[in-house]
């Protein structure tokens, strides 16, 4: 039996001593309790640059520290009021780091993550996030076909909170869709459009419309067929983790009911010194005091604008992708 079982930990938890348990398993993972402190959590070795997972939660903290068997992290619930119902979660994160080879940080991460969508109260996708996740994955079906699923998944990094929606090898793209008939798009910052060092910014622009009801797809179609393309590879867990950080659960293939299809072909812009925007480097040329301007949010109007000239074949290639073919 690899944890302890409730009866063992309540004695555990009464005896009042300081207890460092060996779970079973490869790597080393150690349950800790002190009373003292007072805690229960885990520790393990720390992975070679690994970084502190981000946890805004009263009664949870990461810590890092060294000792005789090197530098390690300690994942620690910090109520006693908590610490039997902390077991099972603590469980959880340890499957994760040594049935799974996940690090602490990507354990402890992926655990609270999805016990927040199973406590997640049942809820409405916008309107905007429905048509933006749509164009997205229009992207990435594309690039799926083109490039592998392995890779496709690699390129979509919008999910992660990073930057720029897709990052190909040599270039970067943010996805933008609309559903209105001028190629209106609304920018949510002033640094989404702002490059990366040197790395060229490109926008991949997708107009929809409203479709029959025996044309076009769902956003929920656009899911399953997503889903197919990595299930052959086996990254189908890898594809759910961006899914859900994207905002859907499958609760939403019954709530997003609209068919849509593509008004026009979609295409893509070079984000250029010519380009319609607004960034801080421009805003600060201009005089502008930064600090001052706390959030901005504007739309750009993209009707008749050059497109790229060249747009990089892969993704000129993914965004070509034939909707009857999805």
């Amino acid at each position: 039996m690899r944890h302890l079982s409730p009866d063992s930990l309540d004695r555990y938890l009464n005896s009042g001593a300081v207890i460092e348990h060996l779970i079973a398993g490869e790597p080393r993972v150690t349950l800790l309790i002190n009373p003292e402190v007072p805690m229960i959590g885990l520790r393990t070795r720390r992975h070679r640059d690994e970084i502190l997972p981000q946890v805004q939660l009263e009664n949870v903290a990461v810590v890092a520290g060294h000792g005789v068997e090197g530098r390690y992290l300690e994942i620690r619930v910090t109520d006693p009021k908590l610490f039997g119902d902390a077991h099972p979660v603590l469980c959880a994160i340890a499957d994760r780091i040594q049935l799974q080879g996940m690090s602490l940080s990507a354990a402890v991460s992926d655990t609270l993550h999805f016990l927040g969508r199973l406590l997640r109260h049942r809820q409405e996708l916008s309107r905007e996030r429905e048509i933006g996740l749509c164009g997205e994955l229009i992207l990435f079906i594309g690039v799926c076909r083109q490039l592998g699923a392995e890779m496709a998944l690699a390129t979509w990094r919008g999910p992660n909170a990073e930057e720029h929606d897709f990052g190909f090898c040599r270039f970067d793209v943010e996805v933008k869709t609309s559903a209105l008939e001028r190629r209106m798009h609304w920018i949510n910052s002033l640094t989404q459009l702002s490059a990366t060092g040197d790395r060229p910014l490109y926008i991949a622009s997708h107009l929809l419309t409203e479709a029959a009801s025996d044309d076009g797809w769902k956003l929920g179609d656009l899911v399953t067929i997503a889903r197919r393309e990595v299930e052959s590879a086996g990254l189908r867990q890898d594809l759910e983790r961006r899914l859900s950080r994207a905002g859907w659960i499958d609760y939403f293939t019954e709530t997003c009911r609209t068919r849509w299809r593509r008004r026009v072909p979609s295409v893509a812009y070079v984000v250029d010194e010519k380009f319609p925007r607004l960034t801080p480097g421009l805003l600060t040329a201009a005089g502008v005091e930064l600090n001052r301007v706390t959030e901005a949010r504007y739309r750009v109007d993209l009707t008749g604008y050059s497109t790229a000239d060249p747009t990089p074949p892969i993704l000129a290639q993914a965004l070509s992708t034939e909707m009857m073919t999805i």
